[in-house]
């Protein structure tokens, strides 16, 4: 029995260590992607194209205080907008969200020094459209 938790528990560790890294940055990508859906949403509903940026700027401040700064995400998200027509209110308009941060978590060193330790770029993007029925006016 000694063997065995002698054996195994040198093995363990590390695949501990790397199951927590693999979970930190799926969750990354999840809040990524949750944030780029948020914003298009807010972005499609807004009643004026003058109220846009307000509504894109309230949604990226409110996510990054509220999910990213306590997931340990401190880097300001990049935010990148794309719309099919000139208008991006334009009914029937496609508009794509593109969401990009860096992750600074503290990544493992010393012995597991074969880890990346360098900020991950992670990158999101999401598309809406807007209704086809919204008034114009």
């Amino acid at each position: 029995m000694v063997e065995f938790v002698v054996l195994t528990l040198p093995l363990f560790v590390p695949f501990a260590l790397y199951l927590g890294m693999v979970n930190s940055q799926s969750q990354v990508a999840f809040d990524a992607h949750n944030l780029a859906r948020q914003v298009a949403r807010a972005l499609i509903t807004s009643p004026t194209e003058a109220l846009t940026a307000p509504r894109v700027k309230t949604v990226v401040d409110a996510f990054s205080t509220q999910i990213l700064q306590p997931h340990g995400i401190y880097s300001k998200p990049q935010v990148s907008i794309s719309c099919s027509a000139l208008s991006c209110l334009t009914p029937g308009a496609s508009v794509q969200v593109t969401i990009s941060l860096e992750d600074n978590a503290l990544k493992p060193s010393g012995y597991l020094r074969f880890m990346s330790s360098s900020p991950t770029r992670v990158v999101a993007s999401d598309t809406q459209v807007v209704d086809a029925w919204r008034s114009t006016s």
